[in-house]
């Protein structure tokens, strides 16, 4: 496990989970278990690369985490500003920049696991390799469905 600047290289998992999971669901569906009570719907995560003509838009995703630079086009921010919180507890005045875009590159790449893509038998989850016939064939056999 390799550490730069206080932030584990693997730790992109963790954080989304802490950071994020609330609102967008540990699967990044936007089913998080506060979603029902916010005043927007919570954007599903998985379809982004879908949404950006096959391209995952990491810098928006780091951009959005942030929440400290006005995204054009994407009005008032409707989540957290990340970038302040992560700032806050940087140990080191002289790296918090650098370590809040480590936080959010490494939360970005980790979003960007949840990407799917359509294939002949459905779609496939780029983390697991898992196609959605396979995922409802497994879930009808241990009674999910």
């Amino acid at each position: 496990q390799s550490v730069a600047l206080g932030v584990a290289a693997d730790s992109g998992k963790e954080m989304y989970v802490q950071y994020c999971s609330s609102c967008h669901g540990r699967d990044g569906r936007g089913d998080g278990t506060v979603s029902a009570f916010l005043k927007v719907k919570v954007p599903d995560l998985t379809i982004l690369r879908k949404a950006n003509k096959g391209v995952f838009p990491a810098e928006l995703v780091i951009l959005a985490i942030d929440g400290r630079r006005t995204i054009r086009g994407h009005g008032d921010p409707k989540m957290p500003a990340w970038g302040e919180i992560f700032s806050r507890e940087a140990k080191d005045p002289k790296t918090t920049e650098v370590v809040t875009l480590q936080k959010e590159k490494l939360i970005a790449d980790h979003v960007a696991t949840f990407q799917r893509r359509t294939s002949r038998t459905g779609t496939i989850n780029f983390a697991t390799g898992e196609t959605g016939s396979h995922r409802q064939r497994r879930n009808t056999e241990q009674g999910f469905v």
